[in-house]
């Protein structure tokens, strides 16, 4: 016997009444029909529960429509051609990573600092005055030498040029020694 009041669908779905929920619980006690038929309501629940909530098409698509089109990856996917030369390009691209990232670092490898030991004001004074005396050594050795060097070329200047006064002078002395011949020719053939 089916209850006309009895609502199922409201109890399964949680919306019934306190009053509608002691009745539906009451008749589902009594009739193996009610059970089974709430029972098939439950299944329905469940099953749409499980179903994806879509917007419904406002018109009908058609398989030419831009919609059903396979997108780029999709298109790469079904290629095996293109798919190989992507997976090609892609081990290419891996090992000149590789080759770049991986290449040995030079290792620099620094001699140990040495140790300072603590030294008073008079070592300090003393490695000063040590250097001082060193440099002052070296210049005056550089200075000696460049005095050295100068007085050379002075002597050698001077002896280049009292070989050409001396060359001069023997040049002067012969034109002189002509003029006298040459007048003594002159006054001694005049004469006679």
């Amino acid at each position: 016997m089916a209850n006309p009041d009895l609502d199922l669908t409201a109890y399964a779905l949680g919306d019934a009444t306190p009053a509608e929920t002691e009745a539906a619980l009451a008749a589902l006690a009594a009739s193996p029909e009610l059970r089974d038929e709430f029972e098939r309501l439950q299944y329905t629940l469940t099953a749409l529960h499980g179903v994806r909530e879509e917007e419904i098409p406002r018109r009908i698509a058609f398989v030419s429509d831009p919609v059903f089109a396979a997108s780029w990856w999709q298109r790469l996917l079904q290629s095996g051609p293109r798919l190989g030369f992507a997976g090609a390009g892609l081990l290419a691209a891996a090992i000149t990573a590789h080759g770049f990232l991986m290449r040995p670092v030079p290792t620099v490898v620094q001699a140990p600092a040495p140790v300072v030991a603590a030294l008073s004001q008079t070592d300090i004074d003393a490695a000063v005055a040590k250097a001082v005396k060193e440099v002052e050594g070296r210049q005056q050795k550089q200075f000696q030498m460049a005095l050295a060097e100068t007085e050379k070329r002075h002597a050698t200047e001077l002896q280049m040029m009292s070989i050409g006064f001396r060359e001069n002078l023997d040049l002067v002395r012969k034109q002189m020694n002509m003029m006298y011949v040459s007048s003594a020719k002159l006054t001694v053939g005049g004469s006679e």
